[in-house]
C-alpha cells in the first residue's frame, strides 16, 4: 500500500471518522472554573444547612480566583422564549462578594470562636498568584438555547462551569466541531460543570438551553 493509499484508509475509517476530538491519554489539574463551581456548590449548601464553616470555605475559594472577560467566544440565541416569564434573579449569589461576609457573620450568632473567624477572613486578602478564569453572562429565556462557540488547545487540560441564578433549569451539552458528543448533562440543576482533555486545537460548541418557565440570568466560565 502507498503511503496515499495508507493516509486514504486512514481517513476513511469509521473508527476516525466517529471519534470525537479527546485526548486518548487526559490529564490535567484542575483549574480556576473547577475552584468556581465548588464555590458556588459550597455556598448553596451552606446557606441551605445554615452551616458557617462550609460559607467561610466557599468565600475563601471564591476569593482565590479571579474573572476575566471572555475573548473570542461566539454566542447565538435559537429557540422561541415562553411569553411574560418572569425575570427572577439578576445573578447567581456571589460567595466572593460582600454579601456573603453578611450572611457568614449572621450565621456565626453569638458564637465567639465562628465570630473570630469570619473576623479573619474578612480581614485577609488573598496572597500570591491568583488564578483567573475566562467568563461571559448571559440572561437567557425560558424555551430558548444559547450556542456559545469557544476555542480550547490540543492535550490541555479544559474545563468549563455553568452557573445559574437558581430561577430554572439549564441543561449543558458539549460538542466537537464535527458535532460529537464531548459530555452533557440534563439534569435538574442550573449549577453544571464539564471537563475534558481535546486530543487536538479545535471550536467547541456549548449549548445551554433553558428548560424552565422564568429567566436565567447564568455564568459561563472556563479556564
Amino acid at each position: 500500500m502507498t503511503r496515499l493509499s495508507l493516509i486514504a484508509a486512514l481517513i476513511a475509517s469509521p473508527t476516525l471518522a466517529e471519534a470525537p476530538n479527546l485526548s486518548a491519554n487526559p490529564h490535567g489539574a484542575p483549574g480556576p472554573a473547577t475552584t468556581l463551581a465548588m464555590a458556588y456548590k459550597l455556598y448553596a449548601t451552606a446557606l441551605r444547612d445554615s452551616d458557617t464553616t462550609t460559607l467561610l470555605t466557599a468565600i475563601r475559594l471564591a476569593r482565590s480566583v479571579t474573572e476575566r472577560p471572555a475573548a473570542g467566544w461566539k454566542k447565538e440565541t435559537t429557540g422561541t422564549a415562553i411569553p411574560d416569564q418572569p425575570t427572577g434573579a439578576s445573578a447567581a449569589a456571589n460567595p466572593a462578594g460582600d454579601q456573603a461576609i453578611v450572611l457568614a457573620r449572621a450565621l456565626a450568632g453569638e458564637d465567639p470562636a465562628l465570630q473570630d473567624l469570619v473576623y479573619d477572613l474578612d480581614a485577609q486578602l488573598p496572597r500570591g498568584r491568583i488564578e483567573a478564569a475566562a467568563a461571559a453572562t448571559s440572561d437567557l429565556s425560558a424555551g430558548q438555547t444559547d450556542v456559545w462557540q469557544i476555542a480550547f488547545f490540543g492535550e490541555s487540560y479544559a474545563e468549563i462551569a455553568l452557573l445559574g441564578d437558581g430561577d430554572s433549569n439549564l441543561d449543558l451539552v458539549v460538542t466537537d466541531a464535527e458535532g460529537k458528543l464531548i459530555c452533557a448533562d440534563l439534569s435538574a440543576s442550573d449549577q453544571v460543570f464539564c471537563d475534558f482533555v481535546p486530543a487536538r486545537n479545535g471550536f467547541f460548541t456549548i449549548s445551554v438551553a433553558n428548560t424552565g418557565t422564568a429567566v436565567n440570568s447564568y455564568k459561563l466560565l472556563t479556564n
